[in-house]
Formats: structure tokens, C-alpha cells, sequence
């Protein structure tokens, strides 16, 4: 519940203008909370006052962080931290300590989602036998749906049902997971690749309308994170579709059957060094411009 302390309120009206829900309204000369049962518990109204004059009941003031003269990371340091991000699917035999963990986790429930709703269920797995057990029955649940389509009726089923690029990719997967297995790969690392952490985002269905997006925007603060401390990651979407395929998936994984799982990505530090950035070309980007003042 928002207050208003009006023996400290200097009726700047910053609490009104930034409030998304327009809980607050300008009541004469003074600001009063009109709509309480509206608010969305932003709390961009207590961020924002100048003189701590506006409070809710959910945190303490204290809580709330001075920025002060704190500033943002430089546009030269974000954009090195984020050209420099790599699809990591090497790591060292090191854990990642839990207490870098638990700050990655808060930093991406700091994460925006729709309607503030703050629904994303984030876990976290670094019981490695749980790992290589969960890739092991992926693997074999490819393995499976690869032998289907061996026949060359098939093939070409696969193509008529599900287009020929959505069927060549299946395809293209399917000799790739050959290949590794050719090649000695263990089946406990071909798809989370030995890595020491495997990081879920998954959520009630019921909860809004942006779940699967709030989770991806959560784990990708989370990634960029991890990476500003050393880390390496790469997302995971085998295990999304597997879980699909195979609900029952989500019993190992410790994930409430009822729930979604959205997003995936494995982490740990990274066993090799990128000498270079690696260049991305510019596509499909459209401008439509107006006049700008100079």
C-alpha cells in the first residue's frame, strides 16, 4: 500500500508523473494516493521522490537504494561486455561459487516483466549427476525421433508436415548428434556439455500474458552478468523442446509439472579465451524517420 507523508511532500508532482497505473492524482494543491487498489507495485513513486515523503507497505525505505552519483556502466563498457559475449559450451572442472550464484539470481529478478507481475520462476541445478542424467534422456529422446527418420518416407513426410527449412534443421541435429556420438562424445555432456550449472526459467501458464518473454529477458540479465564475472554460457533450447516432447521431464528437473518450462541455459567458466569479437551482419533492419531539430 502506497502512502504520502504530506509534511514532507514539496508537491513537485514527480510521484504522479511517473506512476504508470495513475494511482496518484493531483488533488488541489497537494497529491494524494486516489486509486490504491490500481497500483502494480512498481514503486517508481518512492524511487523517484526527492524528499522520501512517499512510502509503500511491501519494503522498508532503506531498502531502496541511494543511487546518488552512482552512474551506469560507460556505452564503451557495455558495448565490450556485450560484443564480447560468446556462446560458451567448453568449461574448466570448476564449480561456480554459490554466493556469485545467488547474486546472479537477484540480478535477474531486478529483470522487467509484464504488467510488473514478477512471476518468473528461476532454478538452479548444480548437482551435476542431476545434470548428465537429464542430458542422458535427451539424448536418447533424439536419438529416438532421428531413427524415425531414417526412412526415406519419412524424410519426406517430415519435410511435407513441418517445411523443408524447420525439417532440414531436425535433420542438420540429427547428424550432428551422430557425428559426436561417432566421435567418442560421452551421452552424459552432448547436450549440456559437462557444464557445472544449468540455470531454468519456467512459470504457471496462468500467470499473464508475457511469461515466456519475462523469462527470457530475466536469464539474458542473467547471462550478461555472469559474463561481466568471467563466466560463459550458452542457452539451451533442446531441453525446452524435450520438455515438450516429455513432461515428465520436469519432475527431475524439480519444476512443478503444471509450469512452462521457457528458457534454458547452461554455465560455468569458460575453458578457452576468444582472441576476437566475431562481426554479425546487419539484416532486415528498417528506419522510418521524421524530422529531428538540429
Amino acid at each position: 500500500m502506497i502512502s504520502m507523508d504530506r509534511d514532507k511532500c514539496i508537491r513537485c508532482g514527480r510521484c504522479a508523473a511517473v506512476c504508470p497505473a495513475l494511482v496518484i492524482e493531483k488533488q488541489g494543491k497537494d497529491f494524494a494516493v486516489a486509486h490504491p487498489n490500481a497500483c502494480i507495485k512498481c514503486y517508481h513513486c518512492v524511487a523517484v521522490c526527492p524528499e522520501d515523503a512517499v512510502a509503500c507497505g511491501e519494503f522498508p525505505l532503506d531498502a531502496f537504494a541511494i543511487i546518488g552519483s552512482k552512474k551506469p556502466a560507460s556505452a564503451a563498457a557495455m558495448r565490450n561486455l556485450l560484443m564480447q559475449r560468446r556462446s560458451v559450451r567448453e568449461f574448466k572442472n570448476r564449480p561456480v561459487p554459490r554466493k556469485m550464484l545467488e547474486e546472479l539470481v537477484n540480478l535477474a529478478l531486478q529483470a522487467p516483466t509484464g504488467h510488473n507481475a514478477q512471476c518468473v520462476n528461476i532454478t538452479v541445478i548444480t548437482d551435476t549427476e542431476v545434470i548428465n542424467s537429464v542430458d542422458r534422456r535427451i539424448t536418447r529422446t533424439f536419438e529416438t525421433l532421428a531413427s524415425l527418420t531414417d526412412a526415406p518416407m519419412a524424410e519426406e513426410l517430415l519435410k511435407t508436415l513441418a517445411g523443408r527449412d524447420s525439417a532440414g534443421l531436425v535433420l542438420e541435429q540429427k547428424n550432428t548428434l551422430r557425428r559426436a556420438m561417432a566421435a567418442g562424445e560421452p551421452r552424459s555432456c552432448l547436450v549440456f556439455r559437462g557444464a557445472p550449472v544449468l540455470v531454468l526459467a519456467h512459470n504457471n501458464p496462468g500467470a499473464g500474458l508475457t511469461t515466456r518473454d519475462d523469462a527470457i529477458i530475466a536469464l539474458t540479465h542473467m547471462m550478461l552478468a555472469a559474463n561481466a564475472h568471467g563466466l560463459g554460457a550458452t542457452w539451451i533450447g533442446y531441453i525446452v523442446g524435450a520438455a515438450r516432447v516429455d513432461p515428465t521431464l520436469k519432475r527431475r528437473l524439480g519444476i512443478p509439472m503444471r509450469h512452462s518450462l521457457d528458457a534454458a541455459f547452461i554455465l560455468g567458466w569458460p575453458k578457452y579465451s576468444y582472441k576476437r569479437t566475431i562481426p554479425r551482419a546487419v539484416k532486415n533492419v528498417k528506419w522510418i524517420e521524421g524530422r529531428q531539430s538540429e
